[in-house]
């Protein structure tokens, strides 16, 4: 995997690794604290609390952007890590508390919602890092790397998490991730970092006095680069649509393929070798910044016809389905991929945090809309409207990008 980096740029290779452990030593985290409120309390209403505490925080990262860019990003690094082993440390405490459960529910809910945070500040700092450590002729191609190799984590992890819990303990898993999250902060700890390049200058034309004018200062920036912002809010639209089917996937599987599990597992296992797939992809390919544009419009186009083209397809025909979902997310991911690297060329390194965070948030924020309306689209209208739905919505959002490309 490292190969297909420049053998050179240590740097690379070492926040490549760390990001690895940590997205092992989240989802063990995520997955233990997930499974002891299930085991332990058996309420669906206390459950809910994990994925409303994902989703709050997910919307409010933009809150986060001016940490980001005003702390040396080495050290935001190296001290969210070891808050994140601090955390891993207190709950496996937790686990064993046996008295006064609503305060451990609480305390675990903080807990975890504190890494979270941590986890939240550590993503942009990626694509905040990797613009001022590597050649913009090289950015597709290491944004690819990461992606491929986060897509091969996630084809295993969470049920490796499980299996793990299973076998062993909730303790011992949750030690794990401390170990994990140990590792990452020695790789780190060991990333040669440009302080220049990532500390605000005092005279910064996009730091003030104040955070929140910091804040400010940041959508001000999003705003003004036209071509970001003028895919953010159809973007999020779509998001919204990936909401909607999501809800109706599992409905959608039972139908088309077989009522057991095997089916939406099937149909999510296509997706993510399709995603994987893409990742390798886009490394191969190499395009200046107005072919990126147009790259992103020709894979948002064809996966919104891959998706429209499922509901359609013949119910004793499951490879062409299967065909169908892979497809929709290879394009997809490489759409990803490419935007990633339009948003990465097109801001200073001093105002990335904050445009990453904005960015997420908006996209984040449409995702449990869009789930809420699903439901009631597939209730009232069932799965297949659903899933149409979100094809249809990619589709326009394409045209939206192709009239506008046409217009400059």
């Amino acid at each position: 995997m490292f190969n297909l980096i420049e053998k050179e740029n240590v740097n690379v290779r070492r926040l490549l690794a760390g990001r690895v452990l940590t997205n092992i030593a989240d989802s063990l985290f995520y997955m233990a604290i997930l499974w002891f409120f299930k085991v332990r309390f058996n309420s669906p209403v206390i459950l809910s609390l994990i994925f409303i505490a994902d989703s709050s925080i997910d919307m409010l990262s933009f809150t986060l952007g001016p940490l980001i860019d005003r702390i040396y990003i080495k050290k935001m690094l190296k001290i969210v890590t070891v808050v994140q082993i601090v955390t891993s440390v207190i709950a496996t405490l937790l686990f064993q508390a046996k008295l006064w459960q609503n305060l451990t529910i609480w305390f675990l809910l903080a807990i975890y919602v504190i890494s979270t945070i941590g986890s939240t500040l550590i993503y942009p700092a990626e694509e905040k890092i990797l613009p001022v450590i590597v050649s913009k002729t090289k950015l597709t191609k290491v944004n690819g790397v990461f992606q491929m190799t986060y897509k091969t984590l996630d084809l295993f992890l969470n049920a490796a998490a499980t299996l793990l819990i299973t076998w062993v303990s909730l303790d011992f898993t949750v030690i794990i991730s401390a170990v994990f999250f140990a590792g990452a902060l020695a790789f780190y700890t060991k990333l040669i970092l440009p302080r220049k390049l990532l500390l605000p200058e005092s005279t910064s034309e996009y730091f003030t006095e104040n955070y929140w004018q910091d804040l400010l200062k940041g959508w001000q920036t999003l705003k003004q680069e036209d071509k970001i912002a003028r895919f953010i809010m159809p973007f999020a639209v779509t998001n919204l649509f990936y909401g909607i089917s999501s809800v109706g996937l599992p409905y959608f599987a039972t139908e088309h393929l077989t009522k057991s599990a095997i089916g939406y597992g099937s149909l999510e296992l296509a997706s993510s070798i399709g995603g994987l797939v893409g990742s390798m992809l886009i490394q191969r390919l190499t395009f200046d910044k107005n072919k990126i544009e147009r790259l992103v419009v020709v894979c948002l186009a064809l996966s919104g016809l891959a998706i429209v083209l499922e509901p359609a397809v013949p119910k004793g025909m499951p490879i062409l389905l299967l065909i169908l979902f892979f497809t929709s997310e290879l394009c997809i991911v490489m759409m990803n991929i490419n935007f990633e690297v339009l948003v990465q060329e097109s801001f200073s390194p001093h105002v990335l945090g904050r445009v990453e965070t904005i960015n997420d948030s908006i996209l984040s924020s449409m995702i449990p809309i869009g789930s809420f309306l699903g439901g009631l689209i597939v209730a009232r209208f069932g799965a297949d409207w659903a899933i149409a739905l979100e094809g249809v919505a990619q589709i326009l959002t394409a045209g939206y990008y192709f009239v506008i490309e046409k217009k400059k």
